[in-house]
C-alpha cells in the first residue's frame, strides 16, 4: 500500500480503532500499524479482530479487544480503564458504524433507528468521552477522527436513519472541537460509497447494476479503502496542527 508518510512515523504513538475488524477501520489499523504505532482494535467479531493481527506488520504492537459498542452504558469508564491500562492514547478513529436500509414507507420504525444511533452515534461518542477523561491522560496534541459519511450531506432513498447518524457525527465533532481545543483536536471525514467487505456481503443489494451506476456517477470512480486512510493519517499527524472541527468530504467527486 502507498503512503505519504515515512517508514515508524508514529512508532511513539498509541491510538485505539473502533470498526477495526473490517472495511475502512481496518485499514486504517493497519496502516497506521505499518507506520510504526501501536493500536488498541476494537470490534465485536474476535476471530476477524485476529485475523487482521496477522496481517499486522508490527503484531505485538496489534491489541485486539473484543467489545460490541451498541452496549453504550458506561462504555466512557471501560474506554478510561483502557487508558489506564494500556497507557495515554495519541487519538483514536471512530470507525465503527452499521449501514441500514430503511425506506420511511415500509421498514423505517423507532426501534431501528435506535439500533443504528447506539452503535454509528452513541457508543463511539462514549468511548470518545472516555478517552477525554483527564484521568485518562491523552496525550498533549492527541487528535480524534470521527468516520461520517457523504450520506450526511447527499440525499440518497432509504437511508435516513443512517444518514441522521452521520449528520450527528458532523455536528457533534463541531461542537467538540470548541470545548477541547487548544489541547486536543477533533475532525470528520466523509467517506463516499467504498468497497468493502460489508458491501460485498449485501450483494443482493450492491449488485453489479448497483456498483456499475455508482462507478459511473462517481467524476473519479468508486472508493477504495486505500483512499482513505492517508487522510485520517494526516489528520491524526501534526502536519494538520491547525485542523479542527471539520467534516472533510473525500469521495471522488460523488456529492458533487
Amino acid at each position: 500500500m502507498q503512503t505519504l508518510f515515512h517508514k515508524d512515523c508514529f512508532s511513539d504513538k498509541r491510538f485505539l480503532i473502533t470498526g477495526a475488524s473490517s472495511g475502512i477501520g481496518a485499514a486504517i489499523a493497519l496502516e497506521l500499524n505499518a507506520l510504526g504505532a501501536e493500536i488498541v482494535a476494537i470490534a465485536r467479531d474476535s476471530k476477524k479482530l485476529e485475523s487482521k493481527r496477522d496481517l499486522a506488520t508490527y503484531k505485538e504492537r496489534f491489541i485486539p479487544i473484543s467489545k460490541d459498542i451498541s452496549e453504550y452504558v458506561s462504555l466512557d469508564k471501560w474506554a478510561l480503564n483502557l487508558a489506564k491500562e494500556y497507557g495515554s492514547f495519541d487519538g483514536a478513529v471512530l470507525s465503527a458504524g452499521l449501514q441500514q436500509i430503511a425506506p420511511i414507507s415500509s421498514v423505517l420504525s423507532v426501534e431501528s433507528a435506535t439500533a443504528i444511533f447506539n452503535v454509528n452515534y452513541f457508543g463511539n461518542l462514549q468511548i470518545l468521552k472516555g478517552l477525554l477523561d483527564k484521568r485518562a491522560k491523552s496525550a498533549d496534541k492527541a487528535s480524534f477522527v470521527w468516520i461520517s459519511s457523504n450520506a450526511s450531506v447527499k440525499a440518497q432513498k432509504g437511508l435516513s436513519n443512517y444518514s441522521a447518524t452521520k449528520a450527528g457525527v458532523n455536528a457533534a465533532v463541531k461542537s467538540i472541537a470548541l470545548e477541547i481545543a487548544p489541547k486536543y483536536r477533533i475532525n470528520a471525514i466523509s467517506p463516499g460509497f467504498v468497497m468493502t467487505e460489508m458491501i460485498e456481503a449485501w450483494s443482493q443489494v450492491y449488485d453489479k447494476e448497483f456498483i456499475d451506476k455508482i462507478t459511473d456517477e462517481y467524476p473519479l470512480g468508486i472508493g477504495k479503502v486505500e483512499y482513505i486512510t492517508p487522510l485520517v493519517c494526516f489528520l491524526l499527524s501534526e502536519s494538520s496542527r491547525w485542523i479542527t472541527g471539520q467534516n472533510i468530504i473525500i469521495d471522488g467527486g460523488g456529492s458533487l
